[in-house]
């Protein structure tokens, strides 16, 4: 009798450590199960980039989608819609461009899920989370609707370009954060962010083509130089404007945008703290406990934004025969990725520290709990280097954005032209493959032209407005 009541006791705790190891392996394979998507992203970026072919990429993203969790149908949707719109498919790639914007903006907006899934994502890791987009894609995917929309009757582009300069702002605006060395203040990482003036500069040659709104141009155009110092053109832009002269009679405007260059994307690396990123975990941490977080932590994993160096300076554009002009970038999206993971970095860092802790102190605690003795005790510690082990960093992004969007413009007469394209390189000569293909010029009207290059030869099609 007294050995059963003995017993009895030491029957409990066991129970409970075995449900508290059934739960940690319940989180291990639900971290487990959503990681790598980089690697998943990796063929379709070969097949683009590399390749060339258009066609494979595309079924190698099927491929994907059909294998991939919900979480990452919005960020795959995005790679679809530069697929789509570099093949000509303009309408197919506004409609995907729309699903991925809308769909991160609820998500944005909706504080109940972001809480719930941000709770939840310290026990497994950030593939857990909804994805609404990087900064950075948030602006993109509103740019690539408005350039779209210029070579699908220009319904929406100019309220398109108006949400990539509000979109901008909107975005600083929310980039407060308590600052971890002093409670009472606050500090804005997202104030170092550069203005895209890509929204204005559509904005400017829409209200252009009216020739009734020329001082709405001009306040457009001011923006692109002020933003932009480098673009050369959008001095000639504001000159234009300011006269009130779209184009001359008999002639039209031709505007050409390239997409240049391999843009940025994500893989897993693993960093150490820094000394902020440690203050900041400590105020993340210490807010629902009673603990701090350690002055040292090992390496955690985190993503690494990572950019190639393009190979294209700029494309050189002939009409007829006769030299024209080079475009110029007047969106550097590698520069505007790396500028915002800069400035957002030890926030990532932070987390991922949050995250370590609050696994290694369930152990602790579960052991306290348990009263485990030197078996479960080593099993417990073998169960929570495993749950560590399989977080992995949310590498979700889209991945197959250009390096640059550059643009140039011309007033050329009303009628057929032959269009001839060829890159440039860094030291400013012709490589690759020269495009040619033809435009037709309408009367005091733009004609917009599409190209893209990745690498030296073209990619896709050479789409032209209707």
């Amino acid at each position: 009798m007294n050995r059963f009541k003995q017993t009895k006791p030491s029957l409990f705790p066991k129970r409970r450590v075995l449900l508290i190891l059934a739960a940690l392996n319940v989180l291990v394979v639900c971290s487990g199960c959503v990681s790598g998507y980089a690697e998943r992203l990796r063929e379709v970026r070969r097949d683009y980039y590399e390749e060339g072919n258009l066609e494979q990429a595309k079924m190698a993203l099927e491929r994907r989608q059909k294998r991939s969790p919900q979480k990452e149908k919005d960020v795959l949707a995005l790679d679809e819609a530069s697929l789509e719109l570099c093949s000509g498919n303009v309408a197919k790639a506004k409609e995907k461009l729309l699903q991925a914007r809308d769909s991160f903006d609820a998500i944005e907006t909706s504080r109940l899920q972001k809480s719930t899934e941000n709770l939840l994502s310290y026990w497994t890791d950030d593939n857990l989370n909804s994805y609404e987009g990087e900064d950075y894609e948030k602006i993109l995917v509103r740019i690539m609707l408005a350039i779209a929309d210029l070579f699908d009757g220009e319904k929406d582009a100019r309220a398109y370009a108006y949400q990539i300069t509000e979109k901008q702002d909107e975005i600083v605006q929310n980039g407060l954060i308590d600052d971890p060395r002093d409670n009472k203040r606050k500090i804005n990482p997202k104030k170092a962010y550069p203005r895209v003036p890509l929204g204005p500069y559509i904005e400017g040659l829409l209200w252009e083509q009216t020739y009734v709104n020329a001082s709405d141009a001009e306040r457009c155009y001011e923006k692109v130089v002020k933003w932009q110092p480098n673009f050369k053109q959008g001095r000639q832009d504001l000159v234009r404007a300011q006269t009130g002269v779209h184009s001359q009679p008999g002639n039209g405007r031709l505007y050409v945008f390239a997409f240049v260059g391999r843009g940025p994307y994500k893989e897993q690396v693993y960093e150490e703290a820094t000394q902020f990123a440690l203050l900041l975990a400590d105020q993340i941490f210490s807010a629902t406990n009673k603990y701090s977080v350690p002055p040292t932590i090992a390496p955690v994993p985190v993503p690494m934004l990572v950019v190639n160096k393009s190979k294209v300076k700029s494309v050189e554009i002939d009409i007829d025969g006769e030299r024209m002009g080079d475009t110029e970038t007047i969106a550097d999206v590698n520069a505007m990725a790396i500028k915002q993971y800069e400035a957002n970095k030890d926030q990532i860092l932070a987390k991922a520290v949050v995250r370590r802790v609050v696994k290694k102190s369930s152990i602790y605690a579960a052991k306290e709990i348990g009263q485990v003795n030197d078996w479960v005790n080593l099993a417990m510690d073998v169960g929570g280097i495993v749950w560590e082990a399989t977080e992995s960093a949310d590498t979700r992004c889209w991945g197959l954005l250009p390096a640059q969007i550059q643009a140039a413009s011309f007033e050329i007469p009303v009628g057929e032209h032959e269009l001839a394209i060829r890159p440039r390189d860094q030291q400013e000569r012709t490589i690759g493959a020269q495009i040619v293909t033809k435009v037709k010029i309408d009367a005091n009207r733009n004609t917009y032209v599409l190209i893209n290059y990745p690498d030296q030869d073209p990619v896709g099609k050479v789409v032209v407005s209707k």
